[in-house]
């Protein structure tokens, strides 16, 4: 049986094993945890810009211009035109071998960019696992408030 100590007069509530076991199970997570970036990851974008010139090195301006995602060579996903230097910049949401070509009256221009590749640290934690540890925290959490409002009501 878990009993508490009086305070003014007030019963101070103690640390119930499910309790425990919350603050146990979050500083687990916190310490498997590589870096607080990690954990959002997936969510990331990269900035890439790609800036097309002519054969005399002039820039293409206002030229049309379609980045296509790995592996989906025949289907756009970003489309714009190039600004005064000849440049385009979009946001990568993924990484690997991006392709953008770009068209003018005269010219057509196609480039390959890598997006990402840096080497990652080997983290077996992922970030999918991590936002489905804290969903199920989260309902143990809100399981335990329900059962302890239901126990004090209860009582009176």
């Amino acid at each position: 049986m878990i009993t508490s100590a009086m305070m003014c007069g007030r019963p101070i509530p103690c640390l119930r094993p499910a309790g425990a076991f919350f603050l146990g199970a979050v500083a687990v997570l916190c310490f498997l945890a590589a870096s607080s970036a990690d954990a959002f990851d997936f969510l990331a974008q990269h900035e890439v810009t790609a800036q097309f010139a002519t054969p005399d090195g002039k820039p293409m301006v206002n030229a049309e211009v379609r980045a296509f995602a790995p592996g989906e060579p025949n289907k756009p996903a970003v489309t714009g035109r190039t600004d005064a230097q000849g440049k385009f910049s979009f946001a990568a949401d993924r990484d690997g071998f991006w392709s953008a070509e770009a068209r003018s009256p005269d010219y057509v221009a196609r480039v390959m960019i890598r997006v990402g590749g840096e080497q990652q640290s080997p983290n077996w934690l992922s970030s999918g696992l991590v936002v489905a540890f804290l969903v199920v925290m989260l309902a143990l959490a809100i399981w335990y408030r329900v059962l302890r409002a239901r126990a004090s009501g209860r009582r009176r």
